[in-house]
């Protein structure tokens, strides 16, 4: 265990467990308070510390809650949402960036959201892009909760505060301090890949508090309950894609087309957006009405297979006409639209809402780069005619 030296304890009178912690936790009094804190003085000091920011017009509050998996980064965000917002602020608390201004953005787990994204742009520039959009649609900052990896820090660090949790299991095995917390929250001025003891004797001369979950008075509370179970339902979510996507990029080393999978998601896709899909046509139209959503986007072909395109769009037209009912109608209206404008070809992106994975093949269109039209990206995705696409789901 880590010893006082002399000059530290004279400071420390009769002290308590908590603030025998370490040397590494205790500073000197004239400087910093020895007192550590609890969980709903954290939560309070948060609530206020974007009060204040709001009083005063500014800066913004930005918060960086670092700390291993299972620590509680989750339930404290959760209660600090929520008691923000009994405060009277309007807050985004999620997985995902919001779509919109806010008067504070609360995103539960920025690993999770980098990795729905990462094959978008490289990690650090798209890091970057988040932090410089969330930090101008919340009117008086952020909270992002991260493992403690270093290109999240690299990108937030210098610009938002530090929040880091530290468990009692990593006090005692990591810092060789034995505690009654839970978890101790310490604001860190700085991390570096190799402190010495003196970095972290500095490290750690800040405002601490003392986290036991037994005393986190939340777990009562309904409405935290449901904001937390939500995120943490979409989180669960989430897990399921990515295993569906590994799966699906090891099926890539098979060659199919994958026609059959794909025209289920599409079914899946539609129910989600509208809670059903009774046919075929009734599918096509959501993805001729959303393509964005869906993970498509209609493209005008190489002016050598227009024409072809063309003939054979025309045709799946005429099957169309023989189909009655305003879903028939509403397809033929959009499809004709395409025509018109010699966009015959769709282009579905890998991991969409259609594509969880990266095959090599789908629908019988290799793999290639294409600019997102939405997002003005290069994205891996497959162009297929769209009239195969038609051909899909009027079979079905």
């Amino acid at each position: 265990m880590v010893e006082l030296s002399a000059e530290e304890v004279q400071y420390v009178e009769e002290p308590s467990v908590e603030e025998r912690l370490s040397s590494f936790f205790i500073a000197p009094g004239w400087e910093f308070p020895l007192v550590l804190r609890g969980v709903e003085a954290l939560i309070g000091d948060l609530v206020e510390r974007v009060k204040a920011s709001a009083d005063a017009g500014g800066p913004i509050y930005p918060l960086l809650v670092t700390g291993a998996q299972g620590v509680g980064k989750s339930r404290l965000l959760a209660a600090f949402a929520v008691e923000l917002k009994r405060a009277g602020f309007s807050v985004w608390y999620d997985l995902d960036i919001p779509r919109g201004r806010y008067d504070y953005i609360i995103l539960d787990d920025l690993g999770a959201l980098i990795t729905s994204w990462e094959w978008q742009t490289k990690v650090g520039r798209l890091l970057k892009k988040v932090e410089i959009l969330i930090r101008n649609i919340g009117r008086w900052g952020y909270a992002v909760a991260a493992p403690r990896a270093g290109d999240i820090l690299k990108n937030f660090r210098d610009l938002a505060k530090h929040l880091w949790l530290v468990s009692r299991t990593e006090l005692v095995y990591e810092y060789g301090a034995r505690t009654d917390c839970d978890v101790v929250a310490v604001y860190a001025r700085r991390v570096g890949e190799e402190e010495t003891d003196e970095d972290l004797r500095q490290l750690f001369r800040v405002r601490r508090y003392c986290i036991k979950w037994s005393e986190f008075k939340w777990y009562g509370d309904p409405e935290w309950r449901a904001e937390y179970e939500r995120v943490q339902s979409k989180r669960e979510t989430l897990v399921q894609r990515w295993l569906e996507e590994l799966d699906a990029q090891l099926r890539g080393d098979v060659p199919e087309d994958g026609a059959e999978a794909f025209v289920r998601r599409a079914y899946q896709f539609a129910v989600e957006e509208l809670g059903t899909a009774t046919d075929g046509v009734k599918v096509l139209r959501v993805l001729l009405e959303n393509p964005q959503a869906a993970g498509a986007a209609f493209i005008k072909p190489r002016i050598s297979r227009l024409e072809e395109h063309r003939r054979a769009l025309e045709k799946a037209l005429e099957k169309l006409e023989a189909l009655h009912g305003e879903d028939a109608a509403a397809v033929r209206a959009a499809l004709k639209r395409l025509l018109e404008e010699d966009r015959v070809a769709a282009v579905v992106f890998a991991k969409s809402e259609l594509v969880p994975g990266a095959p090599r093949e789908l629908l019988g269109a290799q793999v290639s780069m294409y600019t997102n039209p939405y997002t003005r990206q290069r994205e891996h995705g497959y162009a297929v005619p769209l009239a195969r696409l038609v051909e899909l789901f009027i079979e079905e």
